[in-house]
């Protein structure tokens, strides 16, 4: 209401006014100011108070200030109004409850209401503090959301990074305990049966990575050069001996997860080879990112007889398969001092 209003709006029936005291100073206020008499009857509001409800000045004057309020919630008002009057202390309206304004329109506003008890002459009425809470509220909407996103964002990273240091890495180690018992079996039946079941656990490594990669950034950012420590651990077994590692490049960080996948069951499966023909003491990994990913596996064993065929062992045609599968290829040769080289290499994204 503008400041001519408030003065023309009569105070009490005994012809006090309040419009001029507050004429100088309720139309500066942020907030919705809205004085009632005791009758319930709108006495003096502010042009804050008009812009939030859509009223015009003509439209509130002596209007009842059920006007104001929701249809839903005006007999639980009328209660409240009355006990107020009756407790005569200022305190918030509704304490705990969503309050809302009703707009002229017949939308609602949501809003935090302060009360304060006034005398008007003889009778009592009550002051009014209105405020507009829609945008406190939407912030505390969006808070919330991102409280529970970074929530559920935080329980896929620990399932990611559970799945990836616990799951992965046990059935990494217990696909070389079976290629270990490949190789001391002596049923060819049996040797079939094992490399169907490490096949079966190469599929399922592809998938959990897959999940990994969704799920969030564990075993897919900083963490190849633990695999490769996991994995040297666990040949120790197959071996006799822990190979070195050495990697040289941003390994890291250039390879995605179908590349990982098909890099490690190859190491896998190399190491597994390294076990089975080369009578070696000692066994190097090295793992070069360039425009290539080339992975390099070198022993110090009886090197590679001359009748051998690289298109023939099973461990070898899968390596080349996989290699091959991502654009790359694999070979295997003697080395001129001593022992086996093993190459496998994949293009990397530019």
């Amino acid at each position: 209401m503008t400041n001519d209003a408030a003065r023309t709006n009569p105070a009490s029936p005994d012809g006090n006014t309040v419009g001029v005291e507050f004429a100088g100073w309720i139309d500066e206020l942020p907030d919705g100011l809205v004085v009632c008499g005791p009758d319930g009857r709108i006495r003096v509001v502010n042009q804050r108070l008009l812009d939030l409800s859509g009223y015009s000045a003509d439209d509130v004057r002596d209007a009842n200030i059920d006007l104001l309020v929701p249809t839903r919630s005006r007999d639980r008002h009328h209660a409240l109004r009355s006990g107020f009057v009756e407790e005569n202390r200022a305190r918030p309206m509704g304490p705990g409850l969503q309050l809302s304004l009703q707009r002229k329109d017949g939308t609602e506003v949501p809003v935090e209401i302060s009360l304060s008890p006034l005398t008007l002459g003889a009778n009592q009425g009550v002051v009014a503090i209105v405020r507009d809470v829609t945008e406190r509220l939407r912030a505390e909407s969006i808070l919330r959301t991102t409280s529970d996103l970074l929530t559920l964002a935080g329980e896929r990273e620990r399932i990611a990074r559970d799945l990836h240091d616990t799951v992965l890495q046990r059935l990494f180690g217990l696909g070389l305990e079976l290629q270990a018992t490949a190789i001391r079996a002596q049923d060819d039946a049996l040797t079939d049966r094992i490399e169907h079941a490490v096949d079966e656990i190469d599929l399922i490594i592809r998938e959990i990575r897959t999940a990994v990669f969704t799920l969030g950034s564990a075993g897919r950012d900083g963490s190849l050069g633990q695999e490769l420590s996991t994995v040297t651990a666990q040949a120790k077994r197959v071996l006799g001996y822990s190979p070195r590692v050495r990697m040289d490049g941003p390994v890291e960080t250039a390879t995605s997860p179908e590349v990982r996948t098909e890099l490690m069951a190859s190491l896998r499966e190399a190491l597994t080879n390294v076990a089975r023909h080369a009578n070696a003491t000692e066994a190097e990994i090295e793992l070069v990112a360039t425009d290539l990913l080339t992975l390099r596996v070198l022993d110090n064993g009886r090197g590679v007889p001359s009748e051998f065929d690289t298109n023939s062992g099973n461990g070898l045609r899968n390596m080349a398969e996989r290699a091959k599968l991502l654009g790359g290829g694999c070979s295997l040769r003697a080395r001129p001092e001593r022992g086996t080289e093993l190459q496998w290499w994949v293009p990397l994204p530019h």
